[in-house]
């Protein structure tokens, strides 16, 4: 696992309901825990979800979303994703995660592409769009990455 300066933790204890008639978390449910995950990232870096985006008509769509199984995480088992902002653009961002368990053995690893829209659903440039946020989001992600390509922003 590659750890930033971006990588945020967030541990949790597998509900029986994310878990199948085998006893095992049922595969689609490491989408949910990488949604709470990314928005856990966002909170702690200053850009809690509502207010930032949503309460200016802006949301956070996923275009892509990826998981990789390693091993087997049962209920009630501790486990702990670790959440990176690992591409950042005026219109996208991507996230990428590594599930392990208590043990630390990896679980699982994932991404999720993700792009801003506005209310009708179309896509937005954020500098535009909301100039502050995406100065401080950009900064935040530049200062977590070393110096960045100014291209690589457009």
């Amino acid at each position: 696992m590659k750890e930033t300066a971006l990588t945020k933790e967030m541990k949790m204890t597998v509900p029986w309901s994310d878990c199948d008639a085998a006893g095992i978390s049922y595969f689609p449910r490491n989408f949910e825990w990488y949604t709470n995950s990314y928005l856990e990232w966002l909170k702690y870096y200053g850009f809690p979800y509502m207010e930032t985006f949503h309460r200016n008509g802006i949301a956070i769509v996923c275009l892509k979303a990826d998981s990789e199984y390693k091993q087997m995480v049962k209920p009630m088992e501790e486990i702990t994703i670790y959440t990176t902002l690992s591409s950042l653009t005026k219109t996208r961002l991507q996230f990428t995660y590594y599930v392990f368990k208590e043990n630390g053995e990896l679980a699982a690893e994932g991404f999720t592409n993700h792009t801003f829209v506005n209310q009708n659903g179309k896509p937005i440039n954020l500098q535009k769009k909301l100039p502050s946020v995406w100065e401080s989001l950009y900064h935040t992600y530049d200062s977590g990455n070393g110096e960045k390509n100014r291209s690589e922003t457009n």
